[in-house]
Parts: C-alpha cells; structure tokens; sequence
C-alpha cells in the first residue's frame, strides 16, 4: 500500500466515523421532510425512463463530486495540522 493509498483510506474511514456522528446528532426527519422526500422519489419514479436515468445519472455525479470534494478537503485539512505540528516543533 503506497502512503497515498494509506492516507485516503484513513481519511475515508474518518469520514464516516464522523458522518456517523453527525447524524446520531440530528433530529429525526419531520413528517413534512419525509412527505416531500416521498413525493419526489414517487415523480422520478414516475418519469419515463429516458429522463429517470438521466435524472439518476445527474444525482449520481453531483454525490461523486461531493464525496471527492470533502475528501480533498478533508486531507488538505489533515496535511495544514501536520505542518502545524512541525512548525510549532520548530519553534520549541
């Protein structure tokens, strides 16, 4: 394993323990929030099928691009603390 294959498996894994975190922490969905969830799911469902996959295709770019996004900026994030600590070790 390369130590970028490393890196990106810990950040990944960080990730979703605080993904985890964050929604024990949420409130439970509202009855208003479920109903509009359900409306939508039951009119893509209803779309000819065409426009579904193009819809489908859509929503599953704009999940790749933001999972890629936090994951960049989680390990930016990462590596700034780490050149912190060695610039504070520096100074000591």
């Amino acid at each position: 394993m390369t130590e970028q294959e490393f890196l990106d498996m810990f950040i990944q894994e960080r990730i979703d323990m605080l993904i985890e975190i964050f929604h024990q922490k949420q409130p439970n969905q509202s009855e208003n929030e479920y109903d509009q969830i359900l409306h939508a799911e039951i009119f893509i469902e209803n779309l000819p099928n065409k426009e579904k996959e193009l819809f489908q295709n859509y929503i599953d770019s704009l999940i790749r691009k933001f999972a890629l996004e936090e994951a960049f900026l989680y390990q930016q994030g990462f590596l700034d603390g780490v050149k912190l600590l060695k610039y504070i070790s520096k100074l000591l």
